[in-house]
Formats: structure tokens, C-alpha cells, sequence
């Protein structure tokens, strides 16, 4: 094993409402069964603590996302965080996240939060153009985002980063410069920035079909990529990872862990999980909360879905995942976990770096700047 530290993520599934375009495990409820759930939360937590994969090992990294996890009051977060730490022990220096929405977090409840052994923030603020806010469905307004941030700073929370989104129907490259423009104003410790995507089964992606909503066009959002590849370092955030910049030293611990091939667990309904092995293997836990704290409160297993990966799918994925970072793929790694050079294992290496994709020095595999501007198809290419 590379690391015997690994990653824990806890998965809140509810919103105040669900915005049109998320695709993610989420209920709309703006009074979650906090009670319940934090109670199946930790006896799941108790059951892995005895698996081997997991027993003994410490968590280098927290993080609690959804959904909105501050609609879980601190006292919950607390409680899932003190029994990670008795049953696994937190690392010294352990990173712990909590996601929130603009308008749910005020100082004290982010005090509280800090108390529980918040570390990090990380905010969905999205857009600061009102408009924009409404088109995505949202329900803050940009002055609440300013606002969570200022409370952030005040509860003693500085490790704050925030969540933007490009490519939203009916903006054009000023609204983005603007979005980015006032990010960087509230110096935040790290930025995302992700293009909008129409997944299916979402509202957004039937209004596309239908003609309701127009995506913005390839050129304009390609150029809107640019524009934050190019602003953000100017202001100094190192990029890290595809979508992700960060002051230096402010890189996201668990994000990273995501991307390296290190093991993560997921805790709470919906929530996905990956452990090198061997065998590697991925396996996700029931879907709907109540039938996820049933199973959990039944003493029953709450995985609903085991894929073990075979070697090739395993060599695969290391590397499809290990693309995002900027870093790019540990050769070394590659070849301690698969005793194997990993140009030997995708021979199309060198065709990849001639066309100007990839970069290879035989230590580590990495996008180039052209490469980045094609990374799902460089990636795709090794699964």
C-alpha cells in the first residue's frame, strides 16, 4: 500500500430545493431528519472500522458535502467527526471540509462548525450576477455569498474556498470576467471553476432537448477556460488539478487524495467509495436516504453497488484520474502498484506526447497546456 492513511467523505443528500442542472444524490427538504441520519452516519462509520481494508487506519482528510451539509446543525457535524476519530484517529494535521450554501451559514453557526473541527470551507457561490444565480436556479443572492465569506473570516474560518460556474445559458465572456473579478476580491484560499454541463435526467438537459435553454457557444466557452487559466495565476492561485486553483500551501488535501489513486470512503446514501486492493475496487451505498438509514439501522449492509476493477480497468482508471492533476501520474507509483513501466502498459504514450498532448520526462505523465484544452479526450484514451 502507497498510504495507509486514507480519505473519509460524508454525504448530506438535501437541499433547500434541487437546482435544475445538479445531478447529484440530492432531496429537496429544508429540515433534513438530522437525527436519524446522523445516527446512521456514525454506525456506519463504527461497521467499516472493522473491515481490513479500512481498521487501523488513520483518515488524512474530511469532507462533508452534497447536498448542503449545513443543514445539519455543528452538534451533528461534531458528532461525526468525534466518532471518525475514535474509531479510525484523525491525522495531526487532518483536513476537514464542510460544504455550504450562501444564506444557510451565519458567524455563529460557523463558529460552531469551527468548534466541531471544521478546518475549510468550501462555498457554492457559483455566480455573483443575480441573473445568472436565477437561470441556475439558485436561492442566494451574490450579497449572501459575500456575506458567508465575511462571517467565515470572523468565526476564524480563513481556509474558505469558493465554487464558481461558466458556461451558464445567456452569459457571455464579460459576465464571466466579472464572476472572477469579484472572487478574487474576497481572497478566498481557493477557487473551482467548473464549465456548466447539461447530465442527464436533469431539467436542464430536457430544456436543452427542447429548445428552452441554448448552451453558451464551444468558442465562447473555451475562451471562458482561458480566461480563468490566465486571471487566476495572475492573482496568485497556483492550478492544481483541471478545474481548481489554490493559494500556495491551500491545495485541497481530500480533493487531491481523489485524483492520485490513494483509497476513500464514502459514508451516507448515495455516497461512493475506491480502494486500491488488490483488487481495486468501487462501490457506492443506497441511494434514498430512508432506505439507506433502514438498511443501516437493520444492522444491514448499506453498499447497493460492488464493481471490482480487473487489471486493465485498474491501470486505467490510475491513470484517467491522475490526468486531472496538474502534476499529472507518479510514474513510480504506476509501476510499484502494477510492477509494470507505465509506457509499456499504454504504448500510445509517445504518439500522445509527439501531437503535443502529454508530456512525459520518465517520472511523471502530465498534460501540456494544448493538452488541458482537450483533457476528457487525452483521458478517455486510457480507459
Amino acid at each position: 500500500m502507497d498510504d495507509e492513511a486514507f480519505a473519509l467523505y460524508v454525504h448530506v443528500p438535501w437541499c433547500r430545493h434541487v437546482c435544475p442542472y445538479c445531478d447529484f444524490n440530492v432531496y429537496a427538504s429544508s429540515r433534513p431528519p438530522e437525527t436519524d441520519y446522523t445516527g446512521a452516519l456514525v454506525r456506519e462509520l463504527a461497521s467499516w472500522s472493522a473491515d481490513p481494508a479500512f481498521a487501523a487506519r488513520p483518515i488524512a482528510s474530511v469532507y462533508v458535502g452534497g447536498g448542503t451539509p449545513s443543514l445539519l446543525s455543528p452538534d451533528a457535524i461534531a458528532r461525526v467527526v468525534a466518532v471518525a476519530d475514535e474509531h479510525f484517529g484523525l491525522a495531526r494535521d487532518v483536513e476537514i471540509t464542510l460544504e455550504a450554501n450562501p444564506g444557510t451559514v451565519d458567524e455563529t453557526s460557523l463558529r460552531g462548525y469551527r468548534a466541531a473541527g471544521v478546518t475549510r470551507l468550501s462555498l457554492g457561490v457559483q455566480s455573483f450576477d443575480a441573473r445568472l444565480l436565477e437561470r441556475l436556479g439558485r436561492d442566494h443572492t451574490p450579497a449572501d455569498a459575500r456575506a458567508a465569506v465575511a462571517a467565515a473570516r470572523a468565526a476564524g474560518l480563513g481556509n474558505v474556498s469558493l465554487d464558481l460556474i461558466f458556461a451558464v445559458p445567456g452569459s457571455a465572456l464579460a459576465d464571466w470576467a466579472s464572476d472572477l473579478e469579484q472572487a478574487i476580491a474576497l481572497e478566498p484560499a481557493h477557487v473551482s471553476a467548473y464549465a456548466l454541463t447539461f447530465e442527464e435526467r436533469t431539467p436542464f438537459h430536457a430544456w436543452r432537448r427542447s429548445g428552452r435553454l441554448h448552451p453558451v457557444a464551444e468558442d465562447d466557452e473555451a475562451a471562458m477556460a482561458e480566461l480563468a487559466a490566465e486571471r487566476l495565476p495572475a492573482a496568485g492561485y497556483l492550478r492544481y488539478e483541471i478545474s481548481s486553483w489554490a493559494r500556495p500551501g491551500r491545495a485541497s488535501a481530500h480533493n487531491q487524495r481523489y485524483w492520485d489513486g490513494s483509497a476513500y470512503l464514502g459514508v451516507g446514501a448515495g455516497a461512493h467509495s475506491f480502494h486500491p486492493g488488490p483488487p481495486a475496487h468501487r462501490w457506492s451505498t443506497l441511494r434514498r436516504p430512508e432506505a439507506y438509514m433502514d438498511a443501516v439501522a437493520a444492522g444491514r449492509s448499506a453498499v447497493a453497488d460492488a464493481h471490482p476493477l480487473d487489471v486493465d480497468e485498474a491501470r486505467g482508471d490510475f491513470v484517467f484520474t491522475g490526468l486531472r492533476r496538474v502534476a499529472g501520474v507518479d510514474g513510480m507509483r504506476f509501476a510499484r502498484r502494477f510492477g509494470l513501466p507505465l509506457v509499456t502498459a499504454f504504448p500510445h504514450v509517445p504518439g500522445l506526447v509527439r501531437d503535443g498532448l502529454l508530456e512525459w520526462n520518465g517520472e511523471a505523465l502530465r498534460l501540456t497546456p494544448q493538452g488541458l484544452r482537450f483533457a476528457d479526450t487525452v483521458a478517455a484514451s486510457f480507459v
